[in-house]
């Protein structure tokens, strides 16, 4: 009983003496805020209902817009190969809070019929970052390495 107390008397004396880390830092997460820019192969089902089965060349930015604690904020830009507009969708996500380097990514299309929801499965490391994308719906999939671009790109 006395040792129960004198753990919670030194848990309350850590807390009141631990620096608070605010969720702008980015509480120990890597800073991802950005532009991620790569290309890759994705491939449609046969009963994909917006693209002919098969494997097309794409190149895709990832735009993380903001950090908020373990919380993403993004938008995917994506197109074909020689293709001049972008699909445009929206995504919400987290970090791990095991392994903070990981993290996932749920997107949600706006730029039309053309775009299915989708789960990325992500990692950072060594600047760069690897996802793995599935969109259980439309039988899409693909896995693609981006890195930063930069400000002159």
């Amino acid at each position: 009983m006395v040792l129960k107390l004198i753990r919670s008397l030194a848990a309350v004396a850590i807390l009141a003496v631990a620096t608070p880390s605010s969720a702008d830092e980015g509480s120990g997460f890597p800073k991802i805020v950005g532009i991620w820019h790569g290309t890759y192969l994705v491939g449609f089902a046969k009963s994909n209902p917006n693209h002919a089965k098969g494997l097309r060349k794409t190149e895709m930015e990832l735009e993380i817009t903001k950090l908020d604690g373990n919380l993403i904020t993004a938008t995917n830009r994506w197109r074909r190969i020689g293709d001049t507009d972008w699909i445009v969708e929206e995504a919400m996500g987290t970090f791990s809070l095991d392994e903070p380097t990981r993290f996932v990514l749920a997107e949600a299309g706006i730029s039309g019929d053309d775009v299915s929801a989708g789960i990325f499965n992500g990692v950072y490391l060594d600047d760069v970052i690897m996802v793995t994308y599935a969109g259980p719906g439309t039988g899409v999939s693909f896995a693609a390495q981006l890195v930063k671009k930069n400000d002159s790109n």
